[in-house]
């Protein structure tokens, strides 16, 4: 479940976001609870004890501004999406300094509300690509690992390896084509019949040579019967991703 945190003085546009943003998540069909807060205290006594996976913070508050919350969030969990929501457009650049997952002016309700739907399927997916691996072959007991710690995977015969950032590397007896199939398709992809390639790891593609070299040094093929699949599929993760 997807905890999400709504932070704003203003009780109307708490009722507001929490309408919107609860709606489109539940449209998505993603399990999620949402808390709201009126203050950048309230949230913080809960986030420090359990945080949160996404917050929309407004950034004008009393006692305690949203940049102070979005600074003191990053020492308890480096990793939670922040939506900055505020009137105040001019502060933009103000708010790179908290490496903010979006920023969402509140002035024009219409446009508001566009961009929430806007930012929150791209947060879906986001989410969605953090979720970890099931490593689970014939016989074998449930394993899980982030997906970024996978390079790329390749078969052979009954069997699959996961090569690893590390360097080391997980062997399962599972058909790659099942295993792909639980995989998420926004950050893996079939470059070859017998390889999938985690998109967050590359470096390069070379279409001429049919060749992706990876950010460990690595290269990848990429085969003929694939190439177009492939490029249509890596378009789609820049243009979501990077």
């Amino acid at each position: 479940m997807i905890q999400v945190a709504i932070c704003d003085d203003n009780e109307a546009m708490l009722d507001y976001l929490f309408n919107v943003i609860s709606d489109t998540f539940w449209d998505k069909n993603l399990d999620c609870e949402v808390s709201l807060f009126n203050s950048g205290h309230n949230f913080l006594e809960r986030h420090k004890n359990d945080p949160f996976d996404v917050v929309f913070m407004d950034i004008i508050m009393p006692e305690i501004d949203g940049f102070e919350v979005a600074k003191r969030i990053r020492r308890i969990a480096s990793n939670t999406y922040i939506v900055f929501i505020t009137t105040e457009s001019s502060l933009v650049y103000e708010s790179f300094d908290f490496q903010p997952f979006y920023f969402i002016p509140k002035d024009k309700p219409q446009v508001l509300e566009e961009r929430l739907k806007y930012v929150i399927e791209k947060l879906t997916i986001n989410v969605a690509a953090n979720e970890r691996v099931l490593i689970e072959g014939s016989g074998e007991a449930k394993r899980y690992i982030a997906p970024s710690d996978i390079l790329y995977i390749k078969s052979s015969s009954n069997q699959i390896t996961l090569h690893l950032v590390n360097s080391n590397s997980i062997i399962i007896r599972r058909k790659l084509t099942d295993f792909f199939s639980t995989l998420n398709k926004y950050v893996f992809a079939r470059t070859h019949n017998r390889i999938v390639v985690n998109m967050k790891h590359i470096e390069r593609v070379d279409y001429s040579n049919l060749e992706i070299l990876l950010d460990n040094n690595e290269v990848v093929e990429i085969s003929r019967g694939f190439k177009e699949e492939f490029k249509s599929v890596y378009v789609r993760y820049t243009r979501t991703f990077l």
